[in-house]
């Protein structure tokens, strides 16, 4: 009985879709990490999510939970997250438990001169079998134009809190 759920469960995901982006941080990975786990203002730099709530009682370290509204083209869900994996300046690893489930890694490797190497893997699994995965290699190309918009405006934010004088006046 257990294997004919699970080859249901099975037949009722998708196949894995992948999809990857880098991009060059111009601060150190300590700021990078500050504004990555920056929970309620994730929204800040992933410009398709919005509503950032944290719903468990830790802030950080594996078992963080929160949920956020993500829109891409025109299909809203709501993503529940967990992070599984927590490496202080080095790996952010979420687990989504929404609509469509999968992992998101961020690695953050110095590259010296106070700039930080990301590297964005999401391995994303989509609901409705073929279907759901039809459906999600389709988007696959405007997700990665959108996860890479979101790094050149992370970039950005890096870039201004990483001088934090910038754009002040001297007397």
């Amino acid at each position: 009985m257990t294997s004919v759920l699970a080859r249901a469960e099975g037949v009722l995901r998708g196949a894995p879709v992948s999809i990857e982006m880098a991009e060059t941080m111009p601060g150190p990975p300590d700021v990078v990490w500050e504004l990555i786990t920056d929970w309620e203002h994730q929204g800040d730099w992933m410009l398709e999510a919005s509503d950032f709530v944290v719903t468990s009682e830790r802030r950080e370290g594996v078992g963080v939970e929160a949920e956020a509204t993500v829109r891409i083209a025109g299909v809203t869900t709501r993503d529940r997250v967990r992070v599984a994996v927590w490496e202080p300046h080095r790996l952010l690893a979420i687990e989504h438990g929404g609509w469509v489930s999968g992992r998101g890694d961020i690695y953050l490797t110095p590259l010296g001169h106070g700039l930080t190497h990301v590297f964005w893997s999401e391995v994303l699994e989509p609901p409705l079998g073929v279907l759901g995965t039809v459906g999600l290699w389709c988007f696959r190309p405007l997700m990665g134009r959108v996860f890479r918009r979101d790094l050149r405006v992370l970039a950005a934010l890096v870039r201004a809190r990483a001088r934090p004088n910038a754009g002040t006046s001297r007397a």
